[in-house]
């Protein structure tokens, strides 16, 4: 119930020729006007309360001319109201509609109505309903399991032309879009890395209205024969598929029909790590959906930091050195709400064999700490040194394809993560560009990692190229540099 009561409105006369005439008037009554929100977020997501409808906007306009002659928030209206007579629309919203927001619902509501000489018209309630399109991204466990962490990964949303977000893989928000009579078609597009693959392709629904909530669900199809409506055929032998769920939000859904709320997470990049015997530490990449914790089952391990926040998080564990003849293993554990996930870790047992230093990466023709602008001309090494003896050699490499995206290397034989000890079937590809693979890599303490063979194949895409190097010796030891390379 509106509590403001304002007196009656002054008479408004107009100017007829020579005469001037008293305008005839009526009254509106607003003293049983309510606003009524038909699946608003709250009741969507299950909650008790609703849609605080104080600060909506309440328009009155002439039906008939379109012109606006009152306008106030619901908790500020008057309940009596003087008008010409005529007919008039009062329509109610809570903002302005945006082309593309996150968490942006546009609710909107209209009435007509009409006012008599002498006479009291009564406005009551005005159903509000959801006037823009509501889209929630979501994935299938299965591609969750090749995605990994989904660093690279995110699903563009177009409709129509203008109203356009980026979901980013970790994105639990839904986007809410302007769709009218020239915004009707959505278009989405999953790019990413899927099991090493960068993968493109494309949803495209072409009857979306304002009101829907529309749930596409991106999943792998393995493997493909031809292109389909989804999208493009990855090369790796899978693609990605949407299916989308559409639920209209201008009905009341039952609370036990609820379909659209986001899936609880938890990720761990990896579920074991082996240690030398040497004090060191490691980090692994955490994503979660909400809060988690960390805990470590023996005192030799320890955890940093024992707690975080949803989205993705680095947590590194610690040993201290192992002084006993013999390999030893802890349990790290991490907790979500419900979920839990157990990272393996174990180390190497005592020996009185020398000791080495860790690997070390260093360059005399870029600068590790920068970004480097580079031509087909440049040379780009680094010198690695392993006192300990090369283990593993990775290298993940993210090239932009200078559309603001990452470069697929598969059309070059070769993957954009891999490891230099054991290249596998990029073996040929890596050989061509002068890498060292196999034998010339692993057991080796000291060599040269040379990428000037790339920069032909750089030249072509503009933007940032990035590779990400680790080295591990046969203790367990390890270090990491980052090339930064960029092409103007």
């Amino acid at each position: 119930m509106i509590a403001t009561i304002l007196s009656a409105m002054s008479l408004v006369s107009c100017d007829k020729g020579l005469v001037d005439e008293v305008e005839q008037l009526g009254k509106v009554s607003f003293k049983g006007f309510g606003v009524t929100v038909l699946n608003d977020e709250e009741v969507i997501e299950g909650r008790s309360s609703s849609v605080d409808v104080s600060t909506f906007k309440v328009n009155v306009q002439n039906k008939i001319t379109g012109v606006k002659v009152n306008s106030w928030t619901y908790s500020e209206m008057p309940e009596i109201v003087e008008l010409p007579v005529g007919s008039y629309t009062v329509e109610v919203y809570n903002a302005e509609v945006k082309n593309a927001a996150w968490e942006s619902p546009y609710f909107y509501g209209v009435k007509d109505f009409e006012v008599k000489k002498n006479d009291i018209a009564i406005v009551e309630n005005v159903v509000c309903k959801l006037a823009n399109l509501k889209v929630s991204i979501k994935y299938s466990n299965e591609l969750k399991n090749a995605i990994g962490t989904g660093e690279d990964v995110k699903v563009n949303v177009l409709v129509g032309e203008n109203s356009s977000l980026d979901f980013a893989y970790n994105e639990t928000r839904a986007g809410y879009f302007r769709c009218d009579n020239e915004n009707k078609s959505l278009v989405a597009t999953f790019s990413g890395s899927v099991d090493g693959f960068y993968i493109t392709e494309y949803k495209v629904i072409s009857d979306v209205a304002a009101g829907q909530h529309r749930i596409i669900t991106f999943s792998l199809q393995t493997p493909p024969d031809v292109t389909d409506e989804t999208g493009l055929v990855g090369t790796s032998g899978f693609s990605v598929s949407g299916d989308v769920t559409t639920i209209d939000l201008t009905e009341n859904i039952p609370v036990d029909e609820e379909l659209i709320q986001p899936d609880d997470f938890l990720s761990v990049s990896d579920d074991v790590l082996n240690f030398g015997m040497k004090a060191s530490s490691k980090g692994v990449t955490v994503n979660t959906s909400a809060e988690w914790s960390a805990t470590s089952n023996a005192q030799w391990c320890s955890v940093s930091p024992a707690t975080g926040v949803g989205g993705e998080s680095t947590l590194t564990i610690s040993v201290t050195d192992n002084m006993v003849e013999a390999e030893r293993e802890a349990v790290v554990t991490v907790v979500m709400g419900d979920l839990s996930y157990d990272i393996a870790v174990k180390q190497a047992a005592y020996s009185e064999q020398p000791t080495f230093d860790a690997p070390s990466v260093t360059s005399a023709t870029i600068d590790l700490n920068a970004v480097n602008v580079v031509t087909a001309s440049s040379i780009v090494d680094v010198d690695v040194l392993a006192p300990g003896k090369i283990a593993k050699f990775n290298v993940k490499i993210s090239m932009s394809d200078g559309n603001g995206g990452v470069l697929d290397l598969s059309s070059v034989g070769l993957a954009n993560e891999f490891d230099l000890c054991n290249p596998g079937a990029y073996k040929d590809g890596l050989v061509g560009l002068g890498l060292p693979v196999n034998e010339q890599v692993k057991g080796k303490t000291e060599m040269k990692f040379d990428i000037s063979g790339f920069m032909g194949l750089l030249v072509i895409y503009s933007g940032d190229h990035v590779f990400n190097l680790e080295v591990v010796d046969e203790l367990g030891q390890s270090t990491s540099a980052t090339l930064k390379l960029k092409v103007d």
